[in-house]
């Protein structure tokens, strides 16, 4: 009963304990602790609607005081227990803060009863152990704890209205709440930031546009205020920091960032780096962050696009060294460091990253910095893991003149080697769930992509095949179900190739396989058919979509490209080059970082001695290196010059050419106007786009579809998708069909296809 009061309760616990067991008593006597603070919390909302009893706020507040206090002084009470009150205390809270005539009470009459409660309240939290408890507790506890906060911060209008900087701060009453919100929203993400769970941009879709877009105004307006009202440091300076660490903990989940570049926080997160008043560790949380964006390659696009070498070189040029927390604190300022070097290897291109190492030392840092990480305890230094450091050693390694600094140095090599041997061994032992398990699979990725690098190079070959027992064990451990258990929760950086794909490659740069007939064609007659293969990488997918889509009308032309045989194994690769008459190569900068797509110009150029054509598909980019060395005296397709269809001729031309046949685009074989409602379908089918789109649409002919495209087009593809994504759930409800940004994003690339398919027609 809600007038059973604590007290009585501790008298009655001393009468049990003399004739019960602990474990009795105790589980007993917590469920009774239990009822009372609901039925406290019960008579406290059933009585603020009434305005004749509104003093009980102050009454049952005395009375939660209490037991919190009870909760910190006995040491009757498990960790587990003194969070559950914890956490009922705490939303029911935030259920109050929603109610007028509780905020009135708060604000007029009982702000002292208030503030002694939240004081109270939140000593549970110092005193008990909660992160041990966390650590003990299993993902999916932690996951529903987690998001059961976020959905109570997310649809509290009071605490929404808080982050909008809505309420006044005129006088010491709208202080008062505010100091509440304040509170109860640091108390909500010092429990999220504890938990530390992982999560997807999945899980994050919800909360896009409404919390998280908040927090980066929130933070946006603060560091406005700081500079020109010099806010309380103090008071708000704890909850900034807070969200900072919070977005910093999210971002740190790679598969997040979608998200946040949705919300512009890359952009956002440069200009504040930019400014020059903020203080060490909020500098240190937002350099952080755009750490986490870079390591992902959407987010390495946006922060190329927005000046992100210039400033982070600024900034570890300038404020490095004038600024009072980082010449105070050396930790923080070596921790800073790094994390600027990790940015500028993961965005600045290597070969510009080469060229200037003298001057920058950036390689040099990481370096240094991996063989600390390789010595520490859980692999981890500055709350970076190892995975983090091997990856961007991986992108370095691409560059053939990276490779060689770092390998002629400190037994790099042997180094690289010895961890995989490790991390495979210690893999075994590890279970699926473990806290580091993904990020150890990653290190093991990444250990792999690097030594696929290395086995390019004739002079470091001796020492890989020294370790083929190593790399025996590699293949080994790629035959478990670990990889594909893991892969649905990590990301793969596209320059990291699939564990099988890699081994395929260092098998093949190791011990090369040669052809089962190397016939010597000669090709004097014309030919009626021509076998013609893509070699490309899959981030330019969509110029070899179209260019697929042009050169398949042609019926002369047998295209084998991997989107649509589905065969991206060395084996099914290299027997597709081999029954080849001609190989096209779309070169771009991207293609000549991917080892996939370097092993096969090899094997086309250096073992069949086969006809390809190189084309150059980036205007920007000048071949240097290996790929210089293969096609500098050949004739080369560049695309961008004039117009597609123009050069689309001019490479069927030298087709013709090599092979004496006599090919010729038809134009406007495709009238997609025309189209009816089955063919349209048909296309949805083609382009893999989740059927129920079709169905939402109900487009009756192909113009339908071609207008539609040309209007979401004209304008950021976000807004269209939010302006549906409500209609097509609820039309799909039955189904609990969702609808998600990479599903209509599959649509939106296929419509930008499509338009330059009937342009270019």
């Amino acid at each position: 009963m809600a007038s059973y009061s604590v007290i009585s309760k501790l008298s009655v616990r001393k009468t049990v304990e003399q004739t019960n067991s602990p474990a009795v008593e105790n589980k007993e006597i917590n469920n009774e602790l239990i009822e009372q603070v609901k039925e406290l919390f019960q008579e406290l909302f059933s009585n603020i609607t009434n305005s004749s009893r509104i003093h009980s706020i102050s009454t049952i507040f005395l009375k939660l005081n209490d037991i919190c206090h009870n909760l910190i002084t006995e040491n009757n009470y498990s960790t587990s227990f003194a969070f559950d009150i914890f956490n009922m205390i705490l939303k029911n809270y935030i259920k109050l803060l929603d109610i007028d005539q509780f905020v009135d009470g708060i604000q007029h009459h009982d702000s002292k009863e208030n503030n002694n409660l939240l004081r109270k309240f939140f000593d549970i939290k110092r005193h008990y152990d909660l992160q041990k408890l966390i650590e003990q507790m299993t993902i999916k506890t932690r996951r529903e704890i987690f998001f059961s906060l976020l959905d109570e911060l997310n649809s509290s209008t009071r605490l929404i209205s808080y982050l909008q900087n809505n309420m006044s701060n005129d006088n010491d009453t709208d202080q008062i709440l505010i100091n509440s919100c304040s509170f109860i929203l640091y108390v909500i993400l010092k429990i999220l930031n504890d938990l530390r769970v992982k999560v997807t941009d999945n899980d994050l879709e919800k909360y896009q546009n409404t919390i998280l877009t908040l927090f980066i105004t929130f933070i946006n307006e603060y560091f406005i205020k700081k500079e020109h009202l010099r806010v309380n440091e103090k008071h708000h300076g704890t909850l900034i920091k807070e969200i900072l660490h919070f977005i910093c903990n999210i971002t740190d989940k790679t598969l997040t960032i979608p998200i946040f570049i949705n919300i512009n926080c890359p952009q956002t997160c440069l200009q504040w780096l930019s400014l020059s008043y903020l203080n060490g560790y909020e500098y240190k949380c937002i350099i952080g962050i755009l750490n986490n964006i870079a390591r992902h390659d959407e987010g390495v696009i946006v922060l190329s696009k927005s000046d992100c070498v210039k400033i982070v070189r600024q900034f570890k040029n300038e404020v490095l060294n004038i600024n009072i927390d980082f010449i105070i604190n050396k930790d923080m300022r070596s921790a800073v460091s790094l994390l600027l070097d990790l940015i500028l290897a993961l965005v600045v291109d290597p070969d510009e990253l080469h060229a200037e190492e003298i001057n920058s030392g950036t390689i040099n840092q990481v370096l240094s910095t991996t063989k600390i990480i390789l010595k520490s305890t859980g692999f981890r230094y500055e709350g970076c893991h190892i995975s983090e450091l091997f990856i961007v050693l991986m992108k370095l390694c691409t560059n053939d003149n990276v490779i060689d600094y770092i390998l002629q140095q400190n037994q790099y090599q042997t180094i690289f080697l010895a961890t995989l041997k490790t991390f495979l061994s210690d893999i075994e032992n590890e279970k699926l769930n473990d806290d580091n398990f993904d990020m150890n699979v990653l290190t093991i990725m990444a250990l792999a992509n690097i030594i696929w690098s290395i086995s390019f190079h004739d002079r470091y070959k001796n020492e890989l095949i020294q370790n083929i027992n190593t790399l025996k064990k590699l293949e080994v451990f790629r035959e478990t179900d670990t990889i594909n258990y893991v892969l649905p929760r990590i990301y793969i950086p596209h320059q990291m190739l699939s564990l099988r794909r890699t081994i395929d490659g260092i098998w093949q740069n190791l011990f090369p396989s040669l052809p089962s007939k190397l016939e010597n064609k000669s090709i004097s007659n014309r030919k009626i058919i021509c076998s013609l293969m893509i070699s490309y990488s899959h981030v330019n997918i969509d110029f070899c979509r179209q260019l697929y889509d042009v050169l398949s009308t042609i019926p002369q032309l047998s295209i084998n490209v991997d989107i649509n045989t589905g065969k991206y194994l060395w084996k099914e690769i290299s027997q597709t080059i081999e029954q080849s008459d001609v190989v096209l190569f779309l070169l771009s900068k991207d293609f000549f970082y991917n080892k996939s797509c370097r092993q096969e110009l090899i094997y086309v150029t250096d073992i069949l001695k086969k006809l390809f054509l190189p084309i150059f598909i980036d205007h920007d980019f000048k071949p240097t290196g290996w790929l210089h060395k293969r096609i500098a005296r050949l004739k080369c397709i560049r695309f961008g010059e004039i117009n597609f269809m123009n050069t689309c001729e001019e490479l069927l031309s030298m087709i013709n050419e090599h092979l004496y046949m006599n090919i010729s685009l038809v134009r406007n074989s495709l009238d997609i106007k025309q189209w009816n409602d089955q063919e349209v379908k048909q296309w949805f089918t083609k382009n893999h786009i989740l059927p129920e789109l079709y169905e939402f649409y109900q487009f009756r002919n192909g113009n339908e579809l071609l207008l539609y495209g040309q209007a979401i087009l004209a304008f950021p593809w976000i807004n269209e998708y939010e302006r549906i994504k409500l209609r097509f759930e609820e039309k799909f409800q039955q189904q609990k069909q969702n609808l998600s940004q990479d599903q209509f994003l599959q649509l939106i690339n296929a419509l930008e296809r499509l338009q330059k398919q009937t342009y270019f027609n």
